[in-house]
């Protein structure tokens, strides 16, 4: 079995389109098509993954497809992304990034994640700053052969 690699691109980066998080999903359907993305991470369903292909009008399925199947380069993707999007508008890109950088975590997964980490402060709910510190953690884990995860300090 190919090793894992835990995708470490945040989806606070957008690639040359201006749309963040999309670097971010064709790496994780890109892994998941390789058979190297680890178990529990969403690819292509769900949370900010379908939230970015709705904004922009496109198909899901189709996209989660393309990518799988052709394994494009990420300058392909974009060119695909402007082909196919029913709504790539500078107002629907701004958007999307708006809710990617102020949206918060679930208060559920926000305090599984504070508690893991050690994380006192009870409002600190940013979705993508704890969706990085858990890739981070699970990197360090992985290449550390670590079993806990690193506390906050």
């Amino acid at each position: 079995m190919p090793e894992e690699i835990v995708p470490l691109i945040s989806s606070s980066v957008a690639g040359p389109l201006g749309i963040r998080h999309l670097p971010r999903l064709w790496l994780k359907i890109l892994l998941y098509a390789s058979g190297r993305l680890p178990e529990g991470y969403r690819h292509g369903a769900g949370g900010f993954d379908e939230r970015l292909t709705g904004s922009l009008g496109i198909d899901n399925a189709a996209f989660v497809a393309y990518i799988e199947n052709e394994k494009p380069g990420y300058l392909q993707l974009e060119a695909w992304v402007k082909e196919h999007a029913r709504n790539l508008t500078p107002e629907s890109v701004a958007a999307f990034n708006h809710t990617i950088l102020t949206r918060d975590m679930n208060a559920e997964m926000a305090g599984e994640r504070r508690e893991r980490f050690g994380i006192a402060d009870p409002t600190f709910a940013h979705g993508v700053s704890l969706n990085d510190l858990d890739d981070w953690d699970q990197a360090h884990r992985r290449l550390t052969n670590s079993a806990a995860p690193s506390p906050a300090g």
